[in-house]
């Protein structure tokens, strides 16, 4: 009976320590952990690249990155970051685009890593000129790219709009991320990009002074025996749209003035216009 009694004795503390082996590595595991990486953001960026930098995080041995082209991803790592940093610069991007990041901490112990929880999504693109257009019929504005994402207001055909640059959603199909104005708000948000007409870029123009002392013809091309618009009065502003070769091989401007309420648009000889 003894014996039975030790001997039950000892299989409960084998099963015992079995249980205990099992559970120890994975606390040590689950302390050992890497904190989540906080305030991830973007720094500098150009036409074909992207700075970002985040948070250090205590006693990690470093950091993934990971990039999409979809808000909604798939993201796919790009870089292994040295501990002792805590920022990114991705270059050879293309110009005009958002992309989408997020970083994780990591430890190794011997052979195996632990990884920390994913900071937040962070949105950044490349530089490029913004573009004007209009939208084609009734749309949603969308909060991101994508269908799935809640809906930020609904503009009307012939609703005018800028486009700060292109994205897609996670099926590949491309998004305009947009500025619009909302009740006399300039508001931001993604839309279908074929649900928007082509846009152009901004037009600069510049304002110049007549210094004809007789007066400065407009005429309706760049030739002195074009028809004349309209004489402008030493003095008059004018609006330089762009500027061509004539027929005399002189420079004219493409310039519109304003009279009364009435705008005439023609070409004059730049060499009685200065620049204001």
């Amino acid at each position: 009976m003894k014996l039975k009694r030790c001997y039950k004795k000892c299989l409960f503390s084998l099963v015992l320590l079995f249980f205990l082996s099992l559970c120890v590595p994975q606390t040590a595991s689950a302390a050992s952990k890497p904190g989540t990486v906080k305030s991830l953001k973007c720094g500098i960026t150009t036409g074909n690249s992207i700075n970002i930098s985040w948070k250090s995080v205590k006693g990690v041995s470093g950091y993934q990155v990971f990039r999409s082209a979809s808000y909604d991803g798939p993201f796919e790592k790009v870089k292994d970051i040295a501990a002792g940093t805590h920022a990114f610069c991705n270059l050879k991007l293309q110009g005009g685009r958002e992309y989408y990041y997020r970083v994780r901490a990591y430890s190794g112990r011997g052979s195996r890593t632990v990884t920390g929880s994913f900071s937040k999504v962070l949105s950044a693109r490349t530089k490029c000129a913004s573009r004007t257009a209009a939208v084609r019929s009734n749309s949603n504005v969308r909060k991101h790219a994508g269908i799935n994402h809640p809906i930020a207001a609904t503009l009307s055909a012939g609703t005018k709009v800028t486009i700060i640059c292109t994205t897609n959603d996670k099926s590949g199909t491309s998004w305009s991320r947009i500025t619009y104005l909302a009740g006399g708000k300039k508001k931001s948000g993604y839309i279908r990009s074929d649900l928007l007409t082509a846009g152009q870029s901004k037009p600069k123009t510049q304002t110049g002074i007549v210094i004809a002392g007789t007066g400065l013809r407009l005429r309706r091309s760049a030739s002195i025996s074009s028809g004349i618009i309209i004489t402008l009065p030493r003095g008059a502003k004018v609006t330089i749209w762009g500027q061509s070769t004539g027929t005399d091989k002189q420079k004219w401007y493409h310039v519109s003035v304003k009279r009364g309420r009435k705008t005439y648009k023609g070409y004059a000889a730049a060499r009685y216009i200065r620049i204001s």
